[in-house]
């Protein structure tokens, strides 16, 4: 049996994690009491944890679910996680290199500008994000400029460097998985994003399994040589795909991929336990996953579309977060979302991630 580290186990895809690696001696960390992945009957053990520290060494097995646990995990140099070298983390931590990166290697990105200062003289709308941070955290639609001298201050003031890029008028937006070892990959998966939240840009609450072509070329490419799990996302245009953003860690969306028979945390562990891993490449299409809570309820609420909603509760869909077989993780949603409300350092580090 293989001791098993998971960090951040408030996330789904820390949930994801968690289930996949049932059978093993797993460990979930937490910052919150009631952190979803405490729930899940697949963790063995549970540590309340405010810093990543020494004790993930401990582990046969490390998973570092966010970017600030990857960050300590290339720091430390832990032999116990599949992680990237640090030039390559912070080319696609952070998103004004990556603009950099994708243009060298010839991938599709929407014009970009950079500003350190308050500026309004844009072409409206623009979608602003910041240069360094996970998510969807700080990143707004200016519609005119208005919206700049209202968001704009804040922004920099609280993120430094941002990014304004054109705003696409995307017909649909592609995710592609991947997992490398070296530079050869060794799993891959692509999703079409059917709902999300925040309304403009943010994580999937509804997304559904898919084969493009066109963007994983462009994945790939843009990957070459990394080392580690990533997700790359495009937005489709009447004009051909463009990089929307890269999220060099796990992504919120993970159960979809290993519902369709793509089991990144599997190919992960095997690679890090120096197991020979065969490359997974194929996968079902036609699957869809939700996040329900409460992504998929935030979605409907933020439109204002109560028979939408009633409609999506008979939609033929596997979930993030509810399961018959492990129910616990769901029910910890309630008390874990009134946590994150009275702590605002939890609320911060963790909604939109």
């Amino acid at each position: 049996m293989v001791s098993v580290a998971v960090t951040d186990a408030e996330l789904r895809h820390a949930l994801a994690i968690i289930r996949s690696m049932r059978g093993e001696e797993v460990t979930a960390f937490g910052r919150a009491r009631f952190s979803t992945g405490f729930f899940s009957r697949f963790a063995r053990k549970r540590r309340r944890f405010e810093n990543y520290g020494g004790e993930l060494k401990e582990f046969d097995v490390a998973f570092l679910v966010t970017d600030d646990a990857n960050e300590f995990g290339i720091r430390k140099r832990l032999g116990n996680a599949l992680l990237p070298k640090k030039k390559q983390w912070d080319a696609f931590r952070n998103k004004s290199r990556t603009v950099s990166v994708a243009k060298r290697r010839k991938v599709p990105v929407p014009a970009t500008r950079i500003i350190r200062k308050f500026k309004s003289d844009f072409d409206y709308p623009v979608y602003v994000k910041p240069a360094l941070s996970s998510g969807s955290r700080g990143s707004r639609l200016l519609k005119n400029e208005k919206d700049a001298d209202r968001l704009l201050p804040g922004l920099l003031e609280e993120f430094g460097n941002l990014l304004v890029q054109d705003f696409v008028n995307k017909k649909g937006t592609v995710g592609v998985e991947m997992i490398y070892d070296r530079g050869e990959l060794k799993g891959l998966f692509q999703h079409w994003r059917v709902r999300e939240f925040p309304l403009r840009g943010g994580p999937s609450t509804q997304r559904v399994s898919t084969f493009n072509l066109e963007t994983l070329k462009m994945a790939k490419r843009l990957m070459k040589g990394w080392n580690g799990v990533a997700m790359v996302e495009f937005g489709l245009t009447s004009e051909g795909p463009v990089l929307f953003e890269v999220n060099p860690r796990w992504w919120g969306s993970l159960a979809l991929a290993i519902e369709s028979g793509v089991d990144f945390p599997k190919l992960y562990r095997n690679i890090v336990m120096g197991n020979k891993v065969e490359p997974v490449l194929k996968w079902e299409e036609g699957v869809m996953c939700k996040h329900f809570l409460f992504g998929d309820v935030r979605h409907f609420a933020a439109r204002r579309a109560p028979v939408g909603f009633m409609k999506s509760l008979f939609e033929k869909t596997k979930y993030d977060i509810m399961s018959l077989r492990d129910p616990g993780p769901a029910l910890a949603r309630f008390p874990l979302a009134v946590e994150m409300v009275v702590d605002r350092k939890l609320r911060q580090r963790y909604l939109q991630t």
